[in-house]
């Protein structure tokens, strides 16, 4: 017998919510065939078999999230391996195309984390269990662990955990599951609210330069990638933990996008060296590949700083959710006309609002306010 445990599906999460099993028990899979397909923060997965075997027992059923390092699949044969192409060496690490070998054990020791094949002075504990007893101060190595050969879950954390405030009871009377991207949205919104320190500043853009047909996007995003130029403090990353900042010269922007399955937040890559043609191009393609769920996981990771268009359906000012580890997100509403005063005379002008959120911590009131007006100083050239 044989355990595979839920690889990290190198989306940086601790779990992942079952999409479709490819095997039943009693089937016979070869190495590299598909096995399951896991549903992670906005993208699914398929996870090969890393053993030749017969299927013995498929810990979850299709909905049930599973956390990273938990059993997923028992094989019967005890003569199952792995090959060094498709599973995972012993250094456990993991990247596209290489599954992690579920027996690894990390071992904390004072030069960091390594992998050991037992389990003898070792605190052996999930990832999430791991950075929950981070918060909460708490000492791993009085915990037993519960899980598979006495790991640490975060079940095990949260049972000592100080009971400082009594839990909320809400009913329902026809309660539904939250899944899929909004299980990762919900999960998002509320460590953005747990960890930043959010500042918002408003401003509008005059565009009555603009000549008919400017593509409202392209130009936006050209905005930020001035502006993050002109200002860098808002595009990168900020760790709580060690209060240490990593700023990009590269703008990586994810721009959110709206679908009946929740929110999305694909990334465009390098935005400041794209033209309005390609950045039109690309944005069209992850708008359709957000609706058909084919948008590849790399797609959406590690954005440096986030594009909130939400005025194309409604909404003049908002206070954008900055999500952690980015610094920034910048919100932009219903295009408006308003009646100014130019050159002696009083005109009709059309407006962008503007709202940009910020982590405090990591950027200051004096950045952002550069930031927004590079951003206002490039929308309101006419080209």
């Amino acid at each position: 017998m044989k355990i595979f445990n839920l690889p990290d599906l190198g989306e940086g999460l601790p779990d992942a919510e079952i999409h479709e099993w490819y095997v039943k028990v009693g089937d016979t899979i070869k190495i590299d065939e598909p096995l399951v397909s896991m549903e992670t923060a906005k993208a699914v997965v398929e996870v090969p078999s890393p053993f030749d075997g017969v299927i013995g027992k498929l810990y979850g059923h299709v909905g049930d999230v599973i956390d990273t390092g938990e059993p997923l699949v028992e094989f019967d044969s005890d003569e199952a391996e792995a090959t060094p192409s498709s599973a995972s060496s012993n250094d456990g690490a993991t990247v596209a195309g290489k599954i992690e070998v579920g027996e690894t054990i990390l071992k904390e020791s004072a030069t960091g984390v390594t992998p050991t094949s037992t389990a003898s002075n070792t605190i052996s504990a999930l990832p999430i269990a791991r950075a929950l007893a981070r918060q909460l101060n708490i000492d791993l190595s009085k915990i037993n662990g519960s899980g598979p050969q006495g790991q640490i879950t975060a079940e095990d954390v949260k049972a000592h955990a100080p009971q400082s405030q009594e839990k909320i009871s809400v009913h329902l009377n026809n309660p539904e599951a939250i899944r899929g991207a909004r299980r990762t949205m919900a999960k998002m919104m509320a460590a953005s609210h747990a960890e930043v320190a959010p500042v918002t500043l408003v401003d509008n853009a005059d565009i009555y330069a603009w000549p008919e047909k400017t593509d409202i996007t392209a130009r936006i995003i050209r905005a930020i990638s001035v502006a993050s130029h002109t200002e860098p403090a808002l595009n990168g990353w900020y760790d709580g933990q060690s209060n240490a900042r990593e700023l990009s010269s590269t703008v990586n922007l994810g721009i959110a996008m709206d679908s009946v399955d929740g929110l999305f937040v694909p990334v465009i890559q390098g935005a400041n060296d794209l033209d309005p043609k390609q950045i039109r191009e690309t944005v069209n393609l992850y708008k359709q590949q957000v609706k058909d769920r084919t948008i590849a996981p790399e797609n959406l990771k590690d954005p440096s700083i986030t594009l909130s268009n939400f005025g194309m359906f409604a909404g003049r000012y908002a206070n954008p959710i900055v999500v952690p580890p980015m610094i920034a997100i910048i919100g932009t509403g219903k295009i408006y006309t308003e009646v100014v005063y130019r050159d002696s005379n009083i005109e009709n002008h059309r407006m962008i609002p503007i709202s940009i959120t910020f982590d405090h911590r990591a950027a200051t009131g004096g950045e952002t306010s550069r930031f927004l007006g590079a951003m206002i100083a490039d929308l309101e050239k006419p080209e």
